[in-house]
């Protein structure tokens, strides 16, 4: 059973994540277009600079969070029972300030769908940049993605996706129930797969 500092940095990573995927989807050329189309009566000068800018401050925002994230993370204590590696208690004082005001403002995981998934398979296996078609399928926890053609020779791997937080983990390719069934226990117990 996962402890109270797992679970508070769970929360907080989840809702980073949410706030960092969304402004990652946001298309800056979209929102400059339609600034423009409101033209001058549209917006105040300090609104508009502010929509202008606010992919760019999520992004900075998740960042930074993201390396208060990195600090203050579970782990072992002196006793075997799980603490904050970042301020050693069980009870991270950090994490459930930052989970409570995130979710004062309603800030919630966003889920993947297919075509995120598909989105984020496509970058892992073209990474090299010769193309290869992906093929994707769904199941509960989230979408198996594949390369549908593959170097004679090559080690298949399945990359999974998950639905929650959109986190990609490489897989040996299986058949889909019994890869259904592993992936929900690693997301139980978190071992990592290979």
């Amino acid at each position: 059973m996962k402890g109270r500092a797992s679970w508070a940095h769970t929360q907080v990573h989840q809702r980073v994540h949410a706030m960092m995927t969304a402004a990652m989807r946001a298309d800056p050329r979209t929102v400059d277009t339609a600034l423009l189309a409101l033209g001058d009566g549209g917006l105040d000068p300090c609104s508009l600079e502010f929509v202008r800018e606010a992919r760019r401050l999520v992004l900075a925002c998740t960042a930074a969070l993201t390396c208060v994230l990195s600090a203050h993370r579970p782990g072992p204590g002196p006793r075997g029972d799980e603490i904050c590696r970042g301020c050693g208690t069980s009870w991270c004082r950090t994490l459930h300030g930052v989970a409570d005001v995130l979710a004062a403002y309603a800030v919630h995981p966003v889920a993947i769908d297919r075509a995120e998934a598909w989105r984020r398979a496509d970058a892992w296996f073209n990474r090299e940049g010769d193309p290869v078609p992906v093929g994707i399928a769904e199941f509960a926890d989230g979408f198996a993605a594949w390369r549908v053609t593959a170097a004679p020779g090559e080690a298949e791997q399945v990359a999974v996706i998950d639905r929650r937080c959109g986190a990609l983990t490489l897989w040996p390719p299986l058949p889909l129930d019994t890869l259904t069934r592993e992936y929900r226990a690693y997301r139980r117990t978190g071992p990592a797969p290979d």
